[in-house]
């Protein structure tokens, strides 16, 4: 027992053996101490009884006396840096500690003067960067990004004349890009964006770089103009976004430019004056970003000289109102946001040909007729809300919405009927299309047990008292304006009611209905024109006291009407439709919807519905003086109204305004 225990700690002691034991003062040990101070104690890559030079991501020089390459990038290494580690690899020409958690770095590191390559990014170090820096004589690429420096770029980075790659993006640096950057005459990549920089650029910034291929000061708050950037002849990559650059835009463009960000600048003037007869080579153009400027005149109407564009924004500019833009030649598309350009007209059914299209917005313009057959395969998202769209969703598109990152029909004249869609989607990305069907038709939102049986008595009910509707209607433009002879109507008793009808007349308790209906603050109530309004089976059990008849209005061959308020004040008559109850959710949301859409100012609305348990609930507006039927036949059974139901026409008097409580029957 002892013995295998003696045996085990040998073993671990063999298998981790401290990285330390590297001889003093050499390249190895400074690595050793380096890396178990940063949390890397030991490590089968970092063999310690092998040579340093053998290690994982050190590289030697020809002698194999000194190290000139550690790459330690991803190491999960964090913490402070000591001095008398990495400082002392004096022929160290590249260093690669990216990717890590390093929160500081040790004084010693400034005097490498053989670095060439510094790569810190994506670690945690803050403060600012000292002028020490001025000490890398030789470097020529230094990537600081993503960590949390802050305070002035040094003036000491004049001394890096042989700099060709500056990376200090995503950071905290402040004030203005010093003068001393203008020294650095090999840059062919600067980025600087993501910081908390101001003022302008240093004069000459344009043609201080003659070799300046990508330049980057986006999310800053820089100021300038369109002049700071006409000198730079090589530019491939410009990207100025989020700044308070003014101008021309036309002053930005240089001939070899690929990818263009100009976004949310003040750049000012006719966008005509970026246009596809200048000198300028569109075919070279990969990436344009004009968004968010105060560009005028015409939008682009041609892009038949930019056949390699893959991403195109225009949106958020001041361009006066022209048609849809021809955009079928782009083959390569990819983005494509033209939102809030003024645009009028249809939508181009040319613009399915764009087969690499993934995000396509088209919101807040006057875009009219129907959305075209989008069958592009790759398009994933899509908006067109804030316009005066109208017609059917094709059927091809909302099947493929499912599979979609992001998609928006809000705010149009659209005619949608799905049941693949939850409340929350209906609300999100269908808000304010009035005529879309309202979310109740979906009958997997109430998970209600239902039955097969047809619509027929629901149907028979709703269309005789759209007839009863159309005869009052005749009747009052026909009648003379003295007071008719009332018509003999022989009325159902109430035992051949309560026969046919069910459970609901003045013979029945509503409470017994009422009672099957469990959780009704779950059962929502639609209400056509105000889809947000979340209000509950619940809320119309409070306004008509439990269907009491203290509410009761009156009642027919098709149910009872009971008066209320629901909340926002709004007043309601209720009726409870007892012949509906055989049927489906979706067979009865689908009947109430298409009365719902039926609009005459001589007929009461329908304003919404409930379908809670069996019972199928109709909710009209409250009109203050009976209903058609009862103008045009006897109360029901000597029923007694205190409003005025014997008045000769359906005029308004200055006293009381004539409406009816909605069709009976």
């Amino acid at each position: 027992m002892g013995f295998s225990f003696l045996r085990s700690i040998l073993i671990l002691s063999l298998f981790f053996k401290p990285l330390a034991c590297q001889q003093p003062n050499t390249d190895g040990f400074f690595i050793s101490e380096f890396l178990k101070n940063t949390g890397l104690t030991s490590s089968p890559p970092y063999n310690s009884s092998a040579s340093v030079c053998s290690w994982q991501g050190v590289f030697c020089d020809a002698k194999k006396e000194h190290v000139v390459e550690f790459l330690a990038s991803g190491l999960g290494l964090s913490g402070s840096i000591p001095d008398t580690t990495i400082g002392k690899l004096s022929k160290l020409q590249t260093l690669d500690l990216s990717n890590n958690k390093i929160t500081s770095l040790p004084s010693d590191l400034w005097s490498l003067g053989t670095l060439k390559v510094l790569n810190l990014s994506s670690n945690q170090i803050s403060g600012p960067l000292p002028n020490n820096i001025g000490n890398f004589g030789a470097l020529e690429t230094i990537d600081l990004s993503s960590n949390n420096f802050s305070g002035e770029i040094p003036a000491a980075i004049s001394s890096l004349g042989g700099l060709r790659v500056l990376k200090l993006d995503r950071n905290g640096f402040e004030g203005s890009i010093p003068s001393g950057i203008l020294s650095c005459q090999s840059l062919y990549f600067i980025d600087l964006s993501m910081n908390k920089l101001d003022g302008s650029l240093p004069d000459g910034f344009g043609a201080a770089f003659p070799k300046l291929k990508t330049l980057n000061l986006a999310g800053n708050g820089i100021q300038g103009r369109d002049s700071d950037f006409s000198l730079m002849k090589s530019i491939t990559s410009l990207n100025i976004s989020g700044n308070s650059f003014q101008g021309s835009v036309m002053g930005v463009f240089q001939e070899l430019v690929e990818v263009m960000d100009l976004s949310k600048n003040q750049f000012q003037g006719h966008i005509s004056q970026v246009h596809f007869n200048s000198t300028y080579n569109w075919s070279r153009l990969v990436y344009l970003d004009l968004s968010e400027n105060q560009l005028s005149g015409e939008i682009f109407q041609d892009f038949s000289q930019a056949p390699n564009l893959k991403y195109l924004n225009l949106a958020f500019n001041r361009f006066t109102k022209e048609e849809f833009p021809r955009i079928d030649m782009l083959s390569e598309l990819e983005y494509l946001n033209l939102s809030k350009t003024s645009l009028t007209g249809h939508i181009p059914s040319e613009i399915a040909q764009l087969s690499s299209l993934h995000t396509l917005d088209l919101s807040q313009n006057h875009l009219s007729g129907q959305i075209p057959l989008l069958t592009i395969k790759n398009l994933q998202v899509l908006d067109v809300s804030h316009n005066n769209l109208s017609g059917e969703i094709p059927v091809s598109l909302l099947q493929k919405l499912p599979r979609m990152e992001s998609y928006n029909f809000s705010y149009n004249n659209l005619t949608l009927c799905s049941t693949e869609f939850s409340r929350e989607t209906f609300q999100t990305h269908f808000h304010g299309s009035l005529d879309s069907c309202p979310i109740a038709a979906n009958p997997g939102l109430f998970k209600r047990k239902v039955t097969n049986h047809k619509g027929l008595k629901l149907a028979l009910g709703l269309a005789l008292s759209l007839v009863f509707l159309l005869a009052g209607l005749l009747f009052l433009t026909f009648g003379c304006r003295r007071k008719p002879k009332m018509w003999e109507v022989k009325q159902t008793s109430y035992k051949e009611e309560q026969n046919i009808s069910g459970p609901f007349s003045f013979h029945t308790d509503s409470t017994t209905w009422v009672a099957d209906v469990k959780q009704a603050n779950s059962v929502p109530v639609v209400i056509f024109e105000k889809p947000l309004l979340n209000i509950t089976f619940a809320d119309l059990l409070s306004a008509t006291s439990n269907f009491d008849r203290g509410t009761l209005l009156a009642e027919g061959k098709f149910g009872p009407v009971y008066r209320g308020f629901l909340p926002g004040g709004i007043h309601v008559a209720v009726k409870v439709l007892v012949h509906g109850s055989t049927l489906t959710d979706q067979e009865a949301a689908r009947e109430l919807e298409c009365l719902g859409r039926i609009k005459h100012p001589n007929l009461v609305p329908l304003t919404g519905y409930c379908l809670a348990g069996d019972q199928r609930i109709a909710i009209y507006d409250y009109m203050e003086n009976g209903n058609l039927q009862n103008l045009l036949h006897d109360l029901p059974l000597g029923i007694q109204i205190t409003e005025d139901w014997g008045r000769e026409t359906w005029e308004e008097d200055d006293n009381n305004g004539i409406q009816n409580v909605g069709s009976e029957g």
